[in-house]
């Protein structure tokens, strides 16, 4: 969001103008762009609305829109900081919305001659080349510039690991995502990926100093379920278990979601899922790195008879997402889900996949 300070406009535009911003705020992306629009029917050369429509259609996610109310705002010739911000975020809006990776960079360019040390143009430049265009030579050189600007960015500390990792340089690797952790020592992404930069390495026993080592993947048979009400058992998952009545006990199945938009839990009753960026998706995921549709969720019988649900990489027709899928620590196409999986489809989002029994009346 633009700090314009108090910008040049009638009462009634002005008023708009505040509405539109309030209503991005919280997420009311149709109503911020209404509301824009009619600062502009009364303003049409007033840049700063152009922008803002253009960063909520983004938020929206009207990729092709918001691209071209950004253009609509540069070419109304806004003071040269305004304008690499712009230029920032129309190189976004076609990585990370459309998939056009190459103009994007253009855009980053465009962004970097204006404002040299912009740290995020120089983050997504990087971001482009590596994710987009498996270029991570030339993607290490932009974390580096991201990092001598400020060496406190954790996400580019984890992004230049993950460069170095397709470098096959696991050592270079593991020690940058020893450094995002120290920043950062809840960054789950950075604790997967070094996981695997580990096995890959040959050093599966080596753990970072920054964080205690977590459960064995393979689930341990006394985790136990944590009674909430008089309608929940608590119950060890072996000997227990075997020994209560299956009548009496079902189960509930559901994802605890972690975003851009904070943790929020969805119970799962569908036979099938659509998890993805795109507004449409049965499972929306607010983040810039997940894919528009990326990921299928589908109900299966699991060998021992019970309901259960597979997750598999890529849209309906099976086109594989951009950055795939980490499956507790490895990059797998799909699997099929037990109580404790967690996903993760990019920086900052992931799920995880919870199974929760009660009592039936």
């Amino acid at each position: 969001m633009l700090d314009t300070g108090s910008p040049n406009l009638t009462s009634e535009a002005l008023y708009w103008f505040r509405e539109g911003l309030s209503a991005a705020s919280e997420g009311q992306f149709e109503q911020a762009v209404a509301a824009f629009d009619r600062v502009i029917q009364a303003h049409p050369d007033f840049y700063e609305a152009w922008f803002e429509r253009g960063l909520a259609l983004e938020s929206w996610g009207y990729y092709t829109q918001s691209v071209a109310s950004f253009d609509h705002a540069l070419s109304q010739f806004p003071p040269r900081e305004i304008a690499g911000q712009i230029w920032q975020e129309r190189g976004n809006a076609l990585q990370y919305g459309l998939g056009a990776y190459t103009e994007a960079i253009i855009c980053y360019d465009q962004a970097l001659n204006l404002l040299p040390d912009y740290e995020r143009a120089w983050q997504n430049r990087g971001n482009a080349l590596l994710y987009g265009l498996s270029r991570a030579e030339d993607a290490l050189a932009c974390y580096a510039q991201t990092l001598q600007i400020n060496p406190g960015n954790h996400l580019a500390w984890r992004n230049q690991g993950n460069a170095l990792v397709e470098l096959r340089r696991y050592d270079e690797a593991i020690a940058s995502y020893d450094k995002a952790l120290e920043i950062n020592p809840e960054d789950d992404v950075s604790w997967h990926a070094r996981i695997l930069a580990s096995e890959r390495a040959g050093l599966v026993y080596q753990l970072p100093t920054t964080r205690r080592a977590p459960c064995d993947t393979e689930f341990e048979k006394s985790t136990f379920i944590e009674v909430e009400s008089d309608t929940f058992v608590s119950y060890s998952l072996g000997d227990t278990l075997v020994e209560a009545d299956r009548g009496l006990i079902s189960k509930d199945r559901s994802l605890l979601i972690e975003d851009d938009r904070g943790r929020r839990e969805i119970l799962l009753e569908k036979d099938e899922y659509v998890l993805g960026r795109d507004p449409k998706s049965d499972i929306q995921l607010h983040s810039q790195f997940a894919s528009r549709q990326h990921a299928m969720l589908r109900r299966i019988t699991t060998p021992e008879g019970e309901d259960g649900y597979q997750i598999r990489d890529g849209d309906p027709t099976g086109k594989p997402s951009t950055n795939g899928l980490l499956i507790n620590g490895r990059k797998l196409p799909k699997k099929d889900l037990v109580a404790g999986d967690v996903v993760v489809f990019g920086p900052g989002v992931q799920i995880t996949y919870n199974v929760t029994s009660k009592l039936n009346p």
